[in-house]
């Protein structure tokens, strides 16, 4: 009989709530594979409390045996992931590894405010001692790690409890712990490895996509290019393109947004700036919306930057990795600002046309317009407040050009472009109100 295979997933990186997907899924599919063992590689530098919560549960309600193995040297088990190794049913670590480290601190990596730091300090406690109770560990090593910040070789582990075995590799650990008596929640539970298969649970092509997505800097970023995006098909209805990366920029915003511990009042605060922007598209000249927009996105960039009014998680030194980068907000308000100082230039010197439907643009046969620069046979023309590109609706190109200040009948609309001729009442650009013949084609 084919002995039950042991399953090994890596846990590499920050504590996130993908991480705990990805365990949760690990031990279901060791479930349903009937394996011997799931052992759990770890190399962290912390992560989200919520996150870690969520993993240390998978582990303690898992019906088949799992092992945490902090590898290779050099190795960290810091923070939220101290709770994780603390919480398996065989706690390895590998020689030059650590393990603790777990103060609470806020999601910028400062510490947090006295009052709310004891009601932290207590909760956090509490669940180290939970921990400990469920697998027979000593919860003062644990304590010592969240209220003096200690941390821990593997030989100091070894020695105080923290971990039980000390393994070069997975070879050596599967050696060391076969046939030994491991808990679950389905009781002890004998190792029976001898010539066991190890085979990898890999990450999905999904938690691959979404460990990308879910970086603070390029959710921001999408959110951002996404908002404007979806401006630009506002406020030229029918381009498509702008509207269809629009909508797919902010939808994976969200979903990387919602897999981070994000201040949502800040993410409010840029819609509102988009919307206010959106508003400068429509009733340029007066930046009154514009400076509004500008003003909204710097409070949004604190509070997603600055650390004000963020969640409180139990999270580790170099922390600002869960806060947008205060250098990208930076870039996106230099691209904001042009845009709303572009949207004033253009009110002050002039509309361009606007995208008009099908529709729309038959309805423009017949309408007059003035020469705003010279048709030769090509030009501008302004026309119901806004500037056209026109050209002379001639056979011969090399007709008579018709000057600035002539007025033009549109005979056809191409696209953009109003194809026109000149009209048969002229003013006089040097005596308004008067008229005089069109110039001679």
């Amino acid at each position: 009989v084919e002995p039950s295979p042991v399953l090994t997933i890596e846990l590499d990186g920050f504590i996130d709530p993908n991480a705990a997907r990805y365990v949760a899924r690990a031990i279901d599919e060791a479930t349903d594979a009937d394996a011997a063992l799931l052992v759990i590689q770890l190399n962290t530098p912390g992560g989200l409390s919520t996150s870690a919560r969520e993993i240390v549960s998978s582990i303690l309600e898992s019906p088949l045996p799992v092992a945490v193995f902090v590898t290779p040297r050099g190795a960290q088990a810091a923070s939220a992931g101290m709770f994780v190794m603390a919480a398996a049913g065989v706690a390895a670590m590998s020689p030059g590894t650590n393990v603790g480290a777990a103060s609470p601190i806020d999601a910028t990596g400062q510490d947090v405010p006295e009052t709310l730091a004891s009601k932290v300090l207590q909760d956090t406690q509490a669940f180290a001692r939970s921990i400990a109770d469920a697998r027979g560990r000593d919860p003062a090593p644990l304590e010592a790690a969240i209220t003096e910040a200690r941390s821990y070789s593997a030989t100091e582990a070894l020695e105080l409890g923290l971990a039980d075995v000390l393994a070069d590799d997975l070879p050596d650990l599967l050696r060391q712990i076969n046939g030994a008596f491991v808990p679950t929640a389905a009781g002890e539970i004998s190792l029976n490895i001898t010539d066991a298969p190890v085979q990898p649970v890999d990450r999905t092509l999904l938690e691959h996509f979404l460990s990308v997505v879910a970086t603070p800097n390029l959710a921001f970023i999408l959110l951002t290019v996404g908002g404007i995006a979806l401006l630009i098909e506002l406020s030229n209805p029918g381009l498509v393109v702008p509207g269809v990366t629009g909508a797919i920029a902010l939808g994976l915003g969200f979903v990387g947004l919602g897999q981070l511990p994000v201040n949502w009042l800040g993410v409010a605060l840029l819609l509102i700036a988009l919307g206010l922007l959106f508003l400068e598209f429509q009733e340029p000249g007066a930046g009154v919306y514009g400076a509004g927009a500008g003003i909204t996105f710097i409070v949004a960039a604190i509070l997603l930057a600055g650390g004000a009014l963020r969640p409180v998680e139990l999270d580790f030194p170099g922390a600002e990795t869960f806060t947008v980068s205060v250098w990208v907000l930076a870039a996106i308000g230099a691209i904001l600002a042009a845009v709303t100082a572009t949207l004033i230039v253009m009110a002050r010197t002039g509309k361009p046309a606007p995208y008009r439907s099908p529709f729309e643009r038959t309805a423009l046969v017949g309408r007059r317009g003035l020469v705003t620069r010279r048709l030769a046979p090509e030009g501008e023309v302004q026309m119901l407040g806004e500037y056209w590109h026109a050209r002379l609706a001639t056979e011969d190109d090399t007709a008579a050009a018709i000057e600035e200040g002539y007025a033009v009948e549109v005979t056809a609309v191409d696209g953009t472009t109003l194809m026109v001729r000149p009209a048969d009442d002229q003013p006089n650009p040097d005596h308004p109100g008067a008229t005089q013949p069109p110039p001679s084609a």
